[in-house]
């Protein structure tokens, strides 16, 4: 097996740490109004176009609709969402986050950015931003490839 391939499985090794690292420091902290990561993604595609629709975000999660709604409809059962009328348009409905949503992300940012720091703890200020140079190389290499 080559050198890199072994690196490569240290990386998923590492990544997989973490994420077992940040598991189990939400579930210590017991959030009664947890939701899960897939409706997570759904408030932050809400936040970042304020208003969207069904269809939107189903694209963007590359779902059916149906499994959108399901996402959406848990999200305004718990009061973190609402639904309105587009006022141009009495077939569709937008979406949008609630006041109790908007706290719940910037609260849920403010936790994870703690959690995250104190994992980034065992690295100098130098080390985190070679780190961060170095996935923005990554993840440009995709984004890229969307356009």
């Amino acid at each position: 097996m080559s050198n890199r391939i072994q690196i490569i499985e240290e990386i998923l090794h590492a990544f997989h740490t973490i994420r077992n690292i940040t598991k189990t420091k939400a579930a210590s902290l017991g959030h009664q109004n947890h939701i899960t990561h897939s409706q997570w993604f759904v408030l932050t595609i809400i936040e970042h176009f304020k208003k969207t629709s069904i269809k939107h975000i189903a694209e963007s999660m590359e779902m059916s609709s149906s499994a959108a709604t399901q996402l959406v409809d848990g999200l305004v059962q718990n009061g973190y969402v609402t639904r309105q009328e587009d006022p141009n348009d009495r077939r569709s409905v937008q979406i949008e986050i609630s006041p109790k949503g908007k706290k719940y992300i910037v609260t849920t940012k403010e936790r994870r950015i703690v959690e995250m720091a104190e994992i980034f703890d065992a690295l100098t200020d130098k080390e985190l931003e070679e780190f961060v140079q170095l996935f923005k190389k990554i993840t440009s290499k995709f984004s890229n490839k969307k356009s």
